[in-house]
């Protein structure tokens, strides 16, 4: 299984400030893969690696929810 971290994209505005990216997950021949959006906290202390780290994990978790609701 791969899986590649795309589109991180902080912001601020006047509601608020985030990241938002993108976790694509491919898997067996590349043929059959998964898309999960992930929407955390601004936190301009730590480094793009904290932050991919961060975001990958937040993508594990939403997965897991999605398919305990199966």
């Amino acid at each position: 299984m791969e899986y590649q971290i795309e589109d991180i994209t902080p912001y601020e505005d006047e509601s608020g400030s985030a990241i938002l990216a993108c976790v694509y997950v491919n898997y067996e021949d590349h043929c059959k893969g998964v898309k999960v959006r992930v929407h955390l906290p601004l936190n301009r202390e730590k480094t793009l690696a904290e932050i991919e780290q961060q975001i990958l994990e937040e993508a594990k978790q939403q997965l897991k929810e999605l398919v305990a609701t199966f």
